[in-house]
């Protein structure tokens, strides 16, 4: 059985100036972030502009990482689509065969609009279907309150139980909201996998229990598993100096609002030599000048 553990960068998808994807230098990034401590790797997520990418873009990526980092290293692909059926069928078979050794379910946009308040057994049912036509394992993702997407707990705990779900991707920012979600996890699905994925609480995550993480910072792997790792070995002390190391690189990315996550961290790879160019599809924008200061002046604590 795949082992998912550790430290899950949600790889950047890098561009040249004409927006096309730079297959070569995602390549060599995701070998690099093995070589740094990457325990395996979320490719086709939100960091990974899932949702600009064509079908055969978010196909080669996965091949691509595969061929980078070899076998042995796990990959979890995302899929998001607005239904099931087709699409659906087609996006998770396509990730298996291109690699990928499980699916993130990201919830349909439409749940935004009252789904887990008003027909939480309707959202069961998409996931219970979805469990049915993926050939390989399934995660899905607990979301922040903000979006109008976080699970109620007997939903959380119902998903967590279904067969072939093997994971979920924890963005809970709220340490306590975190804490009873996991306890609720835990007691549906002991085995389930729990990747903390709130990159501004990542020592809290950490300290209350988590398996890994899979989150934008993370291409940046060394800061990260520090803390992981010092967590992991019942060092406090020594986490919180890591987490206070990492947390001026944290907020220079990650601060609000979320629309511009992706675009500080794709300038912050790119001053830091990780990838060429900046670049980032519409509708997200580069990052402005006053963002990009203030990644420049906290960046060099980081680079080795």
């Amino acid at each position: 059985m795949t082992a998912f553990k550790g430290v899950f960068p949600a790889i950047v998808a890098p561009q040249d100036e004409s927006n096309e994807i730079l297959f070569e230098v995602m390549g060599d990034l995701a070998k690099r972030q093995v070589a740094d401590g990457a325990g395996g790797f979320l490719v086709n997520g939100h960091t990974g502009e899932l949702s600009l990418l064509t079908g055969d873009e978010r196909r080669e990526t996965i091949r691509t990482v595969r061929a980078a980092v070899g076998k042995d290293v796990p990959i979890i692909a995302g899929v998001h689509t607005q239904g099931l059926g087709k699409q659906f069928a087609g996006q998770a078979e396509s990730a298996a065969e291109c690699g990928a050794d499980a699916i993130l379910v990201f919830s349909p946009f439409s749940f935004a609009r009252g789904a887990f308040q008003f027909a939480p057994e309707a959202v069961v049912d998409y996931y219970r279907e979805a469990t049915k036509l993926t050939p390989i394992p399934m995660w899905f993702m607990q979301y922040r309150p903000q979006t109008n997407l976080m699970m109620p707990r007997h939903v959380l705990a119902e998903i967590a139980a279904l067969p072939n779900v093997a994971g979920i991707k924890q963005e809970v920012e709220d340490d306590i909201e975190y804490e009873r979600d996991l306890v609720t996890i835990r007691k549906a699905n002991p085995k389930l996998t729990v990747f903390a994925a709130t990159d501004r609480g990542l020592f809290g995550n950490y300290a209350l229990g988590a398996d890994g993480c899979t989150i934008g910072l993370a291409n940046f792997v060394k800061p990260v598993k520090a803390l992981q790792d010092r967590i992991w070995a019942n060092d406090l002390e020594g986490a919180r100096e890591a987490s206070l190391h990492l947390m001026p690189l944290m907020d220079a990315i990650y601060s609000p609002p979320s629309y511009r996550w992706s675009s500080r961290l794709k300038y912050a790879l790119c001053a830091a030599g990780y990838i060429p160019t900046p670049n980032i599809r519409t509708p997200l924008f580069p990052a402005r000048r006053e963002e990009r200061e203030a990644i420049d002046a906290i960046l060099a604590n980081y680079i080795n």
